[in-house]
């Protein structure tokens, strides 16, 4: 298993890439693809993605903030999912580095919402009791309603603010 930086759309595993998060996302959780475009630019921004045999099995967005980094996306492509491969590579990924993580989830409304929440605490996120709501995606979606986890410990409030600060002036695209 090896694990890639995509860094245009260009890069041969791209449309591979891109058929996974369109499909794991909703569209208020998710950017255009001229929006991707214009975020490979930002020196803040990575998209890696995990190959077995010249197949993309998963993915994950991800930002480094000051203190922190913050996971926009994380997905498993579709026909690997169930495999052991979702906690293998979040595993292996949190702990190529001492920086705490971030990352937020749909609050726990139903049978799926709850198996992701306890992926992610199996996996020894916490949940932080934080209001946390994200900035639209488009011009034509609200704010979405998330819950923040982190790891390997809770977040500090200020730690939260310089995220949350840097989500809405850098991060979401609709208000620049």
């Amino acid at each position: 298993m090896e694990r890639i930086n995509i860094i245009t759309i260009d890069h041969p595993y791209f449309p591979s890439v891109w058929r996974i998060y369109e499909f794991s996302f909703p569209l208020c959780e998710r950017r255009t693809l001229e929006d991707q475009k214009r975020i490979f630019s930002d020196q803040s921004y990575f998209l890696d993605a995990w190959i077995e045999d010249g197949k993309v099995v998963g993915i994950i967005g991800w930002w480094n903030c000051e203190n922190l980094r913050f996971v926009e996306h994380y997905a498993i492509a579709p026909e690997y999912r169930s495999s052991g491969y979702g906690s293998s590579f979040l595993s292996e990924w949190i702990n190529d580095s001492i920086t705490p993580v971030l990352l937020e989830i749909e609050p726990v409304v139903d049978e799926i919402t709850q198996r992701r929440k306890k992926f992610y605490m199996n996996l020894g996120f916490l949940e932080n009791n934080i209001k946390h709501k994200q900035p639209p995606y488009h011009k034509e979606t609200g704010y979405v309603e998330m819950q923040i986890m982190s790891y390997p410990r809770l977040i500090e409030e200020k730690d939260y603010q310089t995220f949350y600060q840097k989500q809405c002036s850098e991060i979401m695209p609709v208000f620049r």
